[in-house]
């Protein structure tokens, strides 16, 4: 019998309830990685734009290290905004459903303390680089790019060929090709490290790639991804274990 191709895009929809239950057991690591960029940026933002920010996890990390600040989330999916909006009610937080070029366009010139990406730059680095980020900082502004390791990517329990994928994402030339050209934009960046490792309960694991909420599953087939979870139930688990680690590109707007 001939085999199908198992390199198929199926599915490229995120559920937001799911991808939030996933994620939501990073909570520590979120906020343990944001207590490390204020310490690199030394100072107590007054405004923050979390980018790309999804059903606001970031956002609520960044909360609970800068609980004075206000804080706006953006990101293009709607059901992701309104998980978000529901999950922080009643706080200094604004969630706004746009696209990140329509928000940059009605934020005032030098009004934001700090502008946080967590996990997104690399899908709109090349549409909209640091430099158009820049002008809205406010002098001593900084831009904090987090973006996962090529070590992070591939620990993740996952089907080879997607599990590749993901790992060839954040693999050289991209990390250098990144600070090389920001160097040329005349905007220099340090970079940070932190990781630790996370266990995410079987259930919830095996859901969110049954669902496809993990970078490169949306690129097989179905009963690729049927037989992978059920190779996975037939071994005894207490949960999936992964090393969850994130680069901090730092931009200081001296």
């Amino acid at each position: 019998m001939k085999r199908g191709n198992p390199l198929e895009k199926t599915i490229d929809k995120f559920y937001a309830d799911t991808y939030h239950k996933f994620f939501s057991h990073f909570k520590t690591y979120d906020e343990r990685l944001i207590r490390v960029l204020q310490s690199l940026i030394d100072f107590m933002p007054q405004s923050i734009l979390d980018l790309a920010c999804g059903t606001g996890l970031s956002t609520l990390a960044l909360k609970a290290n800068f609980g004075n600040s206000e804080i706006v989330g953006v990101d293009i999916d709607s059901n992701m905004i309104t998980l978000a909006r529901e999950k922080m009610p009643n706080s200094q937080v604004q969630f706004h459903c746009c696209e990140i070029s329509d928000i940059l366009a009605r934020t005032p010139n030098g009004t934001v303390d700090l502008i946080f990406v967590k996990s997104a730059y690399h899908y709109f680095e090349h549409k909209i680089p640091l430099s158009y980020l820049q002008p809205l900082l406010k002098k001593n502004g900084v831009i904090v790019v987090a973006e996962r390791t090529v070590r992070s990517a591939s620990s993740y329990p996952l089907p080879k060929i997607a599990s590749s994928y993901w790992a060839s994402i954040f693999a050289e030339p991209r990390p250098s090709d990144r600070l090389d050209t920001a160097n040329l934009l005349g905007m220099p960046l340090s970079v940070s490290c932190y990781g630790e490792q996370v266990t995410i309960p079987t259930d919830i694991y095996l859901d969110a790639v049954k669902k496809n909420q993990l970078v490169g599953l949306w690129m097989l087939k179905p009963e690729t991804i049927s037989a992978w979870i059920e190779n996975r139930l037939s071994q005894e688990t207490d949960g999936f274990h992964v090393f969850e680690e994130f680069w901090l590109y730092v931009y200081h707007n001296i």
